[in-house]
């Protein structure tokens, strides 16, 4: 690679000028030998991007050789690729930590960095960092405007001549906010941050003080990018970060480890009632209950009627009532233009039953709650996609564009015509309507209802509901939430006859010749998966005839049911570092 490098360096062209290679992307998984091996190039002058796949922990050193080597660089981006992690070898830091005396040699001595005007982005995964290494790299980039530090360990040589690394202690979380403080005044103006350390227990992120420190460092900033720990909500509400929250418009809760495919502490509904102006949120691993979504308590209502009576059955979650002015503003929303949003779906007290009317009950929510979602991204053990799983009421979401459900559990003898039926864009036809009117609504009534049996009806359980009366507020009907008469009203409007509904006929007195049709479903929709690891090769083949019935109906959507692909914090995950 070296001899390469060499080669292109030495190259002139017909006019006797060196070629201009701009960007290079090195699928290296070790970064050892470049403590050796890039001195001894010709320095690349004309380099603006530089890409290094690596999974090993490598020294904050060998940065300084990295942009003394490639002065020019706009962008450098060091971490890790799904290749690279299985090329890997066994390696650790201890093989190549530098003394305390090299680092002093170089940071203040007469070999310095270069001035790096052009440096604005840059992302560094498994790093070993120093304080005055980083502070001497940021003094060197004065218009850094992204600054990734992910996956990294803090390490304090203390003029010994062996480095060793501090374990996570209360000094240790010390240490955290005094790197965020010196990143905040070197780089006042960063729009993008990221840090994680190791946090205990082998995962890796910040503590609640840590994030204090974080918000109060950059007031300014709209995106944060955190990682996917527990940290205590009160620090969004404290006298000194307060303020901060109502600015912030993108938050991402990643995952800063492949294995970290779920998180219990992060505080994901405080922080979607309580940031007023967020608009993407991406927290894949990140815990939404059920029971936070059903507004009215119709699962408890069922439970109590529909008794378990199975040997080993746990009792229900405790039933919190929201008919509180206080607790009412803890469970709606307040963020009314979110457009992006990745979360896990789970439930308080493990239980199959009644997985249909949980169902209902998410997509009931969601439809209310973000009424101009863009992009959904679900993550759920076990699904339901018929009708009465109500996801057709994302129809309601207009401007909805990609949709993407991972289960673990999904029966594919679910599946159905009408399963998928509802993204048919054409309106229905005149006996259609007319066989939904007279016999079908009744039936469906009867077949739905058969199910919540025992159960009050929603104008007498959310009669004098204060939220109910937060949603009117609010611009939200939260009256029928969760129960069969959601699905109802939809089929009323899905079924809508324009030459009897008042509506139309009121329209039709003032513009002559107009049809009031239905709104068009999810007008906007680009791609649609449903992505089932369990499945057998026959069942995905059985699915197959419900991917070419989309795409006759909606041949531009890009419909999948598939298995989920195994690379997904490697593709997906890293992108949003």
């Amino acid at each position: 690679m070296m001899s390469v490098l060499s080669s292109i360096a030495r190259e002139r062209t017909s006019r006797g000028v060196p070629p201009r290679l701009r960007t290079l992307h090195l699928r290296e998984t070790v970064l050892a030998n470049f403590k050796t091996q890039l001195p001894k190039l010709s320095r690349l002058t004309t380099l603006s991007t530089l890409r290094i796949d690596s999974v090993v922990k490598w020294d904050i050193i060998h940065l300084f050789t990295i942009v003394r080597a490639c002065p020019d660089l706009e962008e450098l981006s060091i971490k890790p690729t799904l290749a690279a992690a299985r090329a890997s070898p066994s390696y650790s830091i201890a093989q190549d930590e530098l003394t305390s005396a090299e680092e002093r040699n170089l940071i203040s001595g007469s070999n310095t960095l270069p001035m790096l005007t052009h440096l604005q982005a840059c992302s560094l995964y498994n790093l070993t960092l120093t304080l005055p290494a980083l502070r001497a790299f940021l003094e060197a980039s004065p218009r850094l405007s992204k600054l990734v530090l992910a996956y990294c360990d803090h390490l304090v040589r203390e003029g010994q001549e062996d480095a060793h690394l501090l374990s996570r202690t209360h000094y240790h979380d010390e240490q955290g906010a005094r790197i965020i403080r010196l990143v905040g005044a070197h780089c006042p103006d960063l729009k993008i941050f990221h840090l994680s350390l190791p946090y205990g227990g082998g995962s890796y992120g910040l503590g609640t003080p840590e994030i204090a420190v974080m918000l109060e460092t950059f007031p300014h900033m709209e995106e944060y990018n955190l990682s996917e720990v527990e940290f205590d909500p009160v620090i969004f509400k404290s006298p000194d970060t307060a303020g901060y929250t109502n600015r912030i418009t993108t938050m991402n809760l990643l995952p800063t480890r492949p294995d970290a495919f779920r998180s219990e502490g992060v505080p994901l509904r405080e922080i979607l009632c309580t940031f007023e102006h967020l608009v993407h949120l991406r927290a894949p691993a990140s815990n939404y209950y059920i029971e936070d979504m059903d507004l009215h308590n119709v699962l408890e209502q069922l439970e109590e009627c529909n008794p378990d009576e199975s040997p080993g059955c746990g009792k229900p979650q405790p039933y919190i009532s929201k008919n509180d002015s206080v607790v009412t503003r803890q469970y709606i929303w307040a963020c009314r233009g979110l457009k992006t949003l990745h979360m896990k779906i789970e439930q308080r007290r493990s239980t199959y039953r009644f997985q249909t009317e949980r169902w209902l009950i998410v997509f009931g929510f969601l439809s209310r709650m973000a009424p101009r979602l863009q992009e959904l991204y679900l993550s759920r053990y076990t699904t339901n996609v018929s009708f009465r799983g109500g996801l057709c009421l994302l129809t309601r979401l207009q401007d909805l564009e990609r949709i993407r459900i991972i289960v673990n559990y999904c029966p594919w003898r679910e599946f159905r015509v009408s399963t998928l039926s509802w993204l048919d864009p054409t309106p229905p036809s005149t006996w259609d309507r007319f066989v939904y009117s007279r016999h079908h609504r009744e039936k469906e009534h009867r077949d739905i209802w058969k199910h919540y049996k025992g159960i009050a009806p929603p104008e007498v359980t959310t009669a004098g509901s204060m939220m109910v009366e937060r949603g009117r507020e609010m611009g939200m009907d939260l009256s029928k939430l969760g129960y069969p008469e959601d699905l109802l009203d939809w089929m009323d409007e899905r079924y809508r006859d324009p030459t009897t509904d008042a509506d139309t006929i009121a329209t039709n007195t003032t513009i002559p010749g107009c049809r009031k049709e239905p709104p068009l479903p999810l007008p906007k929709l680009q791609s649609f998966w449903v992505e089932m690891p369990h499945y057998s090769d026959m069942e995905y083949e059985h699915l197959r005839d419900y991917e070419k019935f989309v795409a006759k109906v909606r041949p531009e959507v890009d419909i999948q049911l598939r298995r989920p692909r195994l690379d997904e914090y490697f593709l997906t995950t890293l992108k949003m570092y």
